[in-house]
């Protein structure tokens, strides 16, 4: 009995450590088993929780971009082009820039303007594109198909850099000149209703500048003409020409420092400041778009420019010499008074007159005859 009692005891125990132990293990892992869960339970409370904020955030992020497009909407007579592109792109999906006229082709400071735009803003689908014709004047520009070319690649927005350099060169008429660029003006906006075009003066030229043609002009007062003239239209203008030598006289700079070696164009860093300067203007400079695409409202009507503009001729100032005036004595032609002659009878003195008696001629005595004897000749005696 006592053998048998050792084994049943002994059994026992097994028993008791083997569910000892299994109740170990099955604890520990039911606490893994909660553990698990509850770690999913707080995943999936956080996830909900970052979604939920997502979609605040998403729902607010759209909320104020409607309130952006509103307010451009309502004001879009003055507006930066950024907030116009954004407009385009928000309901187009995609946004074309042209940069035409007087500009490089691939300009690096427009490349690099663009670029800015495009990391601070939502313009992933904006494509740039260039037509560049920098040596040919304005009145080239209406006889060709430039205007064409471009148009066809039906651009949002056109960046036109005037061609007065060039007009300068071969010598146009500052009337002339601005009234061409409203025609190629009013021809791209004919062809293009839905377009904003800004016009752009071009980047300083040094060798340029006091370059005077027939007209003593240079391009200098081709491109203030313009310029000037603009303030009477609602045409969008970025006159970076005066930005830059604004910008250089702030610095205490001289354009040299800017310029290639030939003066004509701008070096490295003279693109870099012409492009900065750009796309400044392009955040803060306002202006009219309302000649832009219209998604809502009426749509102002536009009047041709250039059939109705009258340019006036910059003044020229003329130094006048002093002129002598000699005043010529006035002949006057004497004036005679007639007195009727007087005649009077002659009076003559009577003499008497004077009877001579004749005189008789004297009869001549004989005449004397000559001798007959000869004549001697004295002689002539020789001595020898």
């Amino acid at each position: 009995m006592k053998k048998r009692e050792i084994v049943l005891v002994s059994i026992m125990g097994i028993l008791t450590i083997a569910i000892v132990l299994f109740g170990y293990k099955y604890a520990a892992a039911k606490k893994e088993e909660l553990l698990s869960e509850g770690e999913k339970q707080t995943a999936t409370v956080a996830e909900t929780a970052s979604s939920q904020e997502s979609v605040v955030a998403e729902s607010d992020t759209s909320e104020a971009y409607a309130q952006f497009l509103a307010a451009f909407a309502e004001n879009r007579n003055s507006a930066p082009v950024i907030d116009y592109l954004q407009y385009v792109h928000h309901h187009t999906k995609e946004v074309n820039v042209v940069f035409f006229g007087d500009v490089a082709a691939d300009a690096a400071w427009a490349k690099s303007a663009i670029a800015g735009i495009q990391t601070d803003f939502p313009l992933e689908n904006l494509s740039t594109s260039f037509f560049s014709y920098p040596s040919d004047s304005s009145s080239v520009y209406l006889s060709s198909q430039y205007v064409q070319e471009m148009i066809a690649s039906n651009p949002d927005v056109i960046f036109y850099t005037i061609p007065t350099k060039t007009d300068q060169v071969v010598d146009i008429s500052l009337v002339d000149s601005t009234q061409n660029i409203y025609k190629i003006y009013d021809e791209i906006r004919a062809a293009l209703p839905d377009t904003l075009i800004v016009l752009v003066t071009p980047p300083p030229a040094e060798s340029k500048m006091a370059d005077w043609n027939s007209h003593s002009l240079d391009y200098r007062n081709y491109t203030n003409n313009l310029v000037e003239e603009n303030a009477a239209f609602a045409v969008p203008l970025y006159d970076l020409h005066a930005d830059f030598l604004a910008e250089l006289t702030n610095r205490s700079e001289t354009l040299a420092n800017y310029m290639d070696a030939a003066g004509l164009e701008l070096n490295e860093t003279g693109q870099q400041l012409y492009g900065e300067l750009f796309a400044n203007s392009l955040r803060t400079k306002m202006v009219d778009t309302t000649a832009g695409l219209y998604v809502e409202g009426e749509k102002p009507a536009y009047t041709p420019i250039a059939p109705s503009l009258v340019v006036p001729v910059a003044p020229v100032t003329v130094t006048e010499e002093p002129v002598t005036v000699i005043e010529e004595p006035v002949y006057e032609e004497p004036t005679y008074e007639y007195v009727a002659p007087t005649y009077e009878d002659p009076v003559y003195e009577y003499v008497a007159p004077v009877v001579e008696t004749p005189v008789t001629p004297a009869t001549p005595a004989t005449p004397i005859q000559p001798s007959e004897d000869p004549i001697t000749e004295p002689e002539t005696t020789i001595t020898e």
